[in-house]
């Protein structure tokens, strides 16, 4: 069978019966925290003028975008994807993609469409996940050259999990994906600015219309991954490992082995290691922006584009190693707020980002679950102290504890104004197999 045949069956084949208790239980972490992320990231400007856009199309009021009432099935999908990746602070899988916000705003449109079960929703994310990861294992020592993985795999995997809510069978399945991958794309360029989120925005889009159509009847090439001038050939330089798309399908799950990472703070994944080391030099040294004559730090990857000295924008510090490690010493708590042009062009933060410095460091390993960082500051006085971090908070080496999840929730709820959901939330998803129609989650979403 071919590695696209092999994934539709999947897809087609994996109910939530088939779904083990450890991946059910990590479906329903990675699921909370994108609900926390949709609801905080609808507060954003691109959210809000992405939403204001796709209210004005009108059409069938048949799912809801959070902020924003009800519309078509694909136009909510596209909002709600914007506004849960637009923080950049969404779980991450290993190797690295977000997966979050191009498959789980597609399965709860077509959800709460199709009056879905939270047990049908639950297996949509895992199915969508595991195809999206497996691609992204697949394609992993391929250099990806500009394109964003979220905009590479996210279409098929967002298709995966709109072909499991609709009962797809494997052909009609196989189809989606022929359909997705000619949708694939998304660009390193883009990070920084408003157009990044439309990366996972437009995959989950391209899910609900893809499976929609292969429903209809619309055909694809249903060999789309490997075929000659196919997806891995146009994206993977015409190199995959098919074995790794194959190897334990629908009996081993990505969300599990290798696991994912949560977010510590909303910045781009590189960003996570020098943040804490500084948080955590800061807090232990009680060091303060006129203590600090200057600041080397030795990054994760050192790396052309994630070197911005002075970024245009809080949206644009979420991808400068030099400014997340300026607010991690200038503000009491690197937050969701830490990215806003107003602590941006603050006078702390404009007083301190000329006084960091990148220094590659060749000793640092460059895959991310052994990779680290150290941040060293020296005084006006002439002490010298450094931090480093080798596992962060929430990384698959470092996981977060229940009680530092849900403050997570919380803070993102209480960013737009929302802490009073966030009870609720918590309590809807962690029995979200037990809920019989959507309508339940939607309520606490609109």
């Amino acid at each position: 069978m071919t590695p696209t045949g092999q994934l539709a069956e999947f897809v087609a084949e994996t109910g939530f019966r088939e779904l083990p208790a450890d991946v059910v239980a990590a479906a329903k972490v990675a699921i909370l925290d994108g609900f926390a992320n949709l609801l905080a990231g609808a507060g954003q400007p691109v959210a809000e003028r992405e939403t204001g856009y796709v209210t004005g199309q009108g059409g069938v009021r048949e799912s809801t975008v959070v902020g924003g009432g009800r519309v078509p099935a694909a136009l909510a999908a596209f909002a709600n994807g914007v506004a849960t990746h637009c923080l950049d602070y969404e779980i991450q899988g290993h190797p690295s993609a977000h997966g979050t916000s191009s498959i789980l705003p597609t399965a709860l449109a077509l959800g709460e469409r199709t009056r879905a079960s939270g047990a049908r929703l639950i297996a949509a994310y895992v199915v969508g996940w595991d195809v999206q990861q497996r691609l992204r294992t697949a394609g992993e020592l391929t250099a990806l050259r500009a394109f964003h993985p979220p905009g590479v795999v996210g279409p098929l995997g967002a298709a995966a999990a709109a072909a499991s809510v609709l009962g797809l069978d494997a052909a009609a399945t196989a189809t989606a994906f022929g359909l997705a991958a000619s949708r694939a794309g998304g660009l390193f360029a883009n990070n920084g600015t408003m157009a990044k989120a439309m990366h996972p925005g437009g995959a989950a889009r391209s899910g609900v219309e893809c499976a929609d159509l292969a429903a209809l009847g619309v055909t694809s090439n249903p060999e789309i991954l490997d075929a000659h001038r196919g997806f891995a050939d146009a994206l993977f330089g015409g190199t995959a490992d098919w074995d790794a798309v194959a190897a334990g399908l629908g009996k081993t799950f990505h969300l599990v082995e290798p696991g994912f990472t949560i977010k510590r703070y909303p910045a781009e994944i590189y960003m996570q290691w020098p943040t804490e080391a500084m948080a955590t030099l800061r807090d232990r040294t009680g060091l303060s922006t006129e203590d600090v004559e200057s600041v080397v730090v030795e990054p994760p990857l050192f790396r052309q584009d994630l070197s911005r000295p002075a970024p245009e924008s809080g949206l644009d510090g979420k991808f400068s190693y030099e400014y997340c490690v300026t607010v991690a010493l200038t503000e009491p708590r690197v937050g969701i707020r830490s990215f806003s042009d107003e602590v941006r062009f603050s006078p702390a933060v404009v007083e301190t980002l000329p006084k960091v410095r990148l220094r590659e460091n060749p000793m640092i390993p460059k895959d991310k679950r052994s990779t680290w960082a150290r941040v060293t500051v020296r005084t006006h006085d002439g002490r010298e102290v450094s931090e480093t971090c080798r596992s962060f908070l929430g990384s698959i080496g470092n996981p977060m504890d229940r009680d530092t999840r849900l403050a997570k929730v919380a803070d993102c709820l209480g960013s737009v104004g929302a802490e009073d959901r966030a009870g609720r939330l918590v309590d809807v998803v962690e029995r979200l197999e037990e809920v019989d129609d959507l309508a339940e989650l939607t309520s606490l979403l609109g």
